[in-house]
């Protein structure tokens, strides 16, 4: 990854922070980092791991696209289907029911 990258990475993270009104402390022991790295990567200076970013997605409550790429990901439209589940019977639901779970690799 660029220099760059990782500082405009580190300006994301900087910022949001800041509105969740912690400082680099607090927020390192939230997401379970040291200070020092996790102070590196607000700066550009480390890179993380998937598992780093994962962890500082979930205690920002932001999406991992927008700490990478500064983009949050459109929130899909989910009413044309729900509008097509109204109209089902039960047994219907039933069965999409476990079609949507198959689709989605879900028990």
């Amino acid at each position: 990854m660029e220099k760059q990258q990782l500082i405009e990475i580190g300006n994301r993270l900087r910022q949001k922070r800041k509105e969740l009104k912690l400082t680099r402390e607090e927020f390192a022991e939230l997401a379970d980092l040291s200070v020092g790295f996790y102070g590196q990567l607000e700066v550009g200076t480390s890179q993380m791991s998937i598992d780093t970013l994962v962890k500082i997605s979930k205690s920002m409550h932001v999406s991992m696209e927008y700490i990478v790429f500064g983009e949050e990901l459109p929130e899909s439209d989910a009413s044309a289907v729900i509008n097509m589940l109204n109209h089902c019977t039960p047994t219907e639901l039933k069965l999409a029911e476990k079609v949507l779970k198959l689709f989605l690799m879900k028990s």
